[in-house]
């Protein structure tokens, strides 16, 4: 397993909080049209702890996107263990949220009926449910576009549409695939505040994958830095840094000390693929 490396003495996030994610020699293979297995993941071992922030980053194709839909039950691991609450994952559970690249917002609906989405498929569609989803809207600064259409709203404002939509089942759990890698650089940073807030108030336990090293950082508990295909955890980075956090953070000496040891790993990885 990929230790925990503290980068102060004493250092270690949230060590109160019991596991609520393990991951064990975790494999995934794939076989191509012509027959050829493709390793994505190989030798993943990751212990996620209650209501923690985790963010993974790596480079594209090492398998972020797989091992999260590992997470959600929505791929099976080729080998190992993935356990949740000490159950092993089979499938989707109602307990988990997901949030991907895209809002994927049905376009005839509007923005209330695609949040009370999860309810729906459930016959829910009592006065309840309704209220859930309209506080929803409303924690996330939408109230008054309830009725509209998602080609009303801008990128920033369908993808809380999609983090309202997640959180409708109150999951323990919020999984998400780089949700703000299409939006521009300002909505991003916003999106990022707004995160922040929803983690803090509603302690749930967040996996998110991420491109970029500082938006990582700025996020997480603790930061995985995964390897080139076959994806491999590289190391886990503690990421010591007080909370709440705001975008004067990133100015911080220690906020560009955490990201420079981030990128030293990549570019260390980079030297290994190219000498082989």
């Amino acid at each position: 397993m990929a230790a925990v490396q503290p980068l102060r003495s004493g250092i270690s996030a949230l060590p109160e909080q019991r596991p609520i994610i393990e991951i064990g020699g975790l494999e995934k293979r794939f076989a191509t049209r012509s027959g050829d297995i493709v390793n994505a993941l190989t030798k993943v071992d990751l212990t996620i702890r209650e209501n923690e922030f985790v963010s993974v980053v790596g480079p594209s194709g090492c398998g972020k996107t797989t091992l999260l839909r590992i997470l959600a039950g929505l791929e099976r691991a080729s080998s190992g263990v993935v356990r949740c609450d000490g159950t092993e994952i089979a499938g989707p559970r109602p307990d988990v949220g997901v949030v991907f690249q895209q809002a994927t917002l049905l376009p005839w609906n509007t923005v209330l009926s695609n949040v009370m989405l999860p309810a729906q498929l459930k016959h829910d569609k009592s006065a309840e449910a309704v209220a859930q989803a309209e506080r929803l809207l409303a924690f996330m600064g939408l109230r008054d576009f309830a009725q509209k259409y998602p080609f009303e709203l801008s990128g920033g404002m369908q993808q809380r549409v999609a983090i309202c939509r997640a959180l409708m089942r109150n999951p323990r759990i919020l999984l998400m695939d780089e949700p703000f890698g299409a939006l521009d650089a300002m909505t991003r940073e916003s999106m990022n505040m707004e995160l922040m807030r929803v983690w803090s108030e509603e302690r749930k336990t967040v996996v998110f994958i991420t491109h970029s090293i500082p938006e990582a950082v700025l996020l997480g508990d603790r930061v995985v830095v995964m390897s080139p295909r076959p994806g491999r955890i590289s190391e886990v980075i503690d990421v010591d840094l007080g909370r709440p956090r705001t975008l004067h953070t990133m100015a911080t000496p220690r906020f560009g000390e955490l990201c420079d040891r981030i990128r030293a790993i990549f570019g260390a990885q980079s030297m290994t693929a190219t000498s082989l």
